[in-house]
């Protein structure tokens, strides 16, 4: 049988991309022979050092910008896939598929772009019925047999144990795809856990060095950071290290779950940013949200409006606490 050569293109965020992660192992399951290259974004690119399913990179960055842009065509078209699996549905890739003729172009039939698509899966998943990574894992069907429903797993770092067996990632920044608690709601947490004995490690990704200055106030020399980290595959390494993530619903949260961490995580009642589809998956974890109804995460016109305030850190402490058997 002609080995199957794949071309699986997903260019926006990082914990996007982490969910996409069981389409490259299920990809390999059923073709183990299979070439599987993946289309990223130079950003996310090292989360697949973490991947040994994936092959080879495209990353998209190294291409003229544009929906239409020839040097990405005539790479992809060099490259003679028999297949793409266009996970997230950007114009430019589909239509990079479309023109570089590639013969099975697989995709959600929800976009403008769909008639470039030949197989079109409906999802609904503005639904949420189902988490992010199992509508991914969806786009497979018809292509294998037998799907594994599981959340990726990370196993590069299986050989690292925490340093600390009381050790915690706070990760107080969010790259603004949902609602966060505010900062001194995570200084508040940090408090309670350096009073415990609890080391306290701040994640800070690039552009959020500035709340040092919330934690130094109080934590000054008390707390450590986890700061100017090159990439995510050193973030990975570093985060191995500890036993507990805290944090709200992003690309941190992904990578945490799929290191086997267990995650404390903060989201809002909006039923876009529901944790039933962007929640932490594959460890053990625990959610919080505002004591509120879901809704359409209009804050100018809520009287809720800050609820995300009003979620109590003394739960969250005392999970975390429990969780050490203090």
């Amino acid at each position: 049988m002609k080995v199957l050569n794949v071309l699986v293109s997903r260019t926006d965020r990082a914990g996007d991309l982490l969910l996409t992660m069981p389409i490259f192992r299920e990809l390999k399951t059923a073709f183990p022979n299979c070439r599987i290259t993946a289309h990223v974004r130079k950003y996310t690119a090292s989360l697949l050092k973490m991947c040994p399913e994936v092959d080879a990179l495209i990353i998209d960055d190294d291409y003229a910008p544009g929906i239409i842009s020839q040097p990405l065509i005539e790479k992809l078209k060099n490259e003679e896939f028999d297949a793409a699996v266009l996970v997230h549905p950007s114009p430019r890739a589909i239509m990079s598929a479309f023109l570089a003729k590639i013969p099975k172009r697989i995709g959600r039939a929800s976009n403008l772009f769909m008639p470039f698509l030949n197989v079109r899966k409906v999802q609904h998943r503005s639904k949420n019925v189902k988490h992010e990574f199992e509508y991914n894992l969806d786009l497979l069907a018809g292509l294998i047999d037998n799907i594994n429903p599981l959340p990726y797993k990370i196993n590069s770092f299986n050989d690292i144990k925490p340093l600390d067996s009381k050790s915690v990632v706070i990760h107080p920044g969010s790259g603004g795809s949902a609602y966060n608690i505010p900062v001194q709601k995570y200084l508040l947490l940090a408090e309670i856990l350096v009073n415990h004995k609890i080391s306290v490690y701040v994640s800070l990704g690039p552009g959020e060095e500035y709340l040092k200055e919330v934690f130094n106030k109080t934590l000054k020399d008390k707390i450590n950071y986890i700061q100017n980290v090159p990439d995510f595959y050193e973030l990975a390494k570093l985060f191995k290290l500890k036993s507990v993530f805290v944090g709200g619903s992003t690309g941190p949260l992904h990578l945490a779950a799929a290191l086997n961490m267990f995650c404390v995580s903060f989201f809002p009642p909006v039923k876009a940013m529901t944790p039933n589809r962007w929640g932490p998956r594959g460890a053990e974890s625990i959610v919080f949200k505002p004591d509120l109804p879901q809704c359409n995460g209009k804050c100018s016109k809520c009287p809720h409006n800050g609820c995300m305030q009003t979620i109590p850190m003394t739960p969250a402490a005392e999970t975390i606490i429990k969780h050490f058997g203090d």
